[in-house]
């Protein structure tokens, strides 16, 4: 049985939101249309509107790809990727960013092997060089959790786990964000969360949210450990740590 680890993608594994900064790179204009259009529309159906509206001014699927190879990347997060891996632990990723995003930013910083799995909303490229960007769920999950409309990760993380039964002692999962709770419930006392400082994850966690907030009195109580970090050097040195100790 091995580890596994759980990386949320925005914020997590790479230091920045991708589906604000790609647009923000490509079309500043299109990109203050964010703020506005967010109150209208599901956050997937928003970017799939906007990569859409960014096609209509010309720019092209190279273009992306330059911007991909351009996000922030922490070393020491690779490098923590890298030691998971030679460890022999399996590393999924589990996001609300989309598939087409993910892939190409691991591809442009040469990381791609080390990932076992990606579970994110479904993109594409069509034959005229146009992104669609697809809703992972389309149906109401129901959860009593505050979970993304078109994602439910605590769903999401026991069907990957029930397809691959015995094969995990532990599970690590790394987050920042209120749908990153939901996993976190689903895990044991055996388990780790790793939960990034100054982002909405540890704020509900440490019940510093606003006292008007809608999660403010929701049940917080988890079995995992949780354990808080600022930075991807934070990351690997407790990746260093907890992976060394197992040898």
């Amino acid at each position: 049985m091995k580890r596994l680890v759980v990386f949320d993608f925005d914020w997590s594994l790479i230091d920045q939101n991708s589906d604000v900064w790609i647009i923000e790179q490509l079309s500043p204009i299109i990109a203050e249309q964010i703020n506005e259009l967010k109150e209208k529309y599901q956050w997937t159906d928003l970017m799939n509107y906007l990569v859409g509206e960014i096609y209509k001014q010309g720019i092209t699927k190279q273009q992306f790809e330059q911007a991909f190879a351009a996000i922030p990347f922490k070393p020491e997060m690779i490098e923590a990727l890298k030691m998971i891996k030679s460890a022999n632990g399996d590393i999924i990723i589990l996001s609300d960013a989309n598939t087409v995003y993910i892939e190409a930013i691991l591809k442009a910083y040469e990381v791609s092997d080390l990932i076992s799995n990606i579970i994110s909303n479904p993109a594409a490229w069509d034959e005229d060089g146009r992104l669609h960007i697809r809703r992972l769920n389309n149906i109401p999950h129901g959860c009593e959790n505050p979970c993304s409309e078109n994602i439910c990760k605590g769903h999401e993380l026991i069907k990957f786990l029930s397809a691959h039964p015995n094969e995990y002692y532990q599970i690590i999962y790394v987050g920042d964000s209120f749908n990153d709770f939901c996993p976190a419930t689903k895990m044991s006392s055996n388990d780790i969360l790793l939960a990034r400082e100054g982002f909405k994850l540890a704020s509900f966690l440490n019940d510093t949210l606003p006292p008007s907030h809608e999660y403010k009195n929701m049940n917080r109580r988890i079995s995992p450990r949780i354990i808080y970090w600022k930075d991807a050097g934070r990351i690997l040195e407790f990746i260093n740590d907890i992976f060394d100790k197992s040898k």
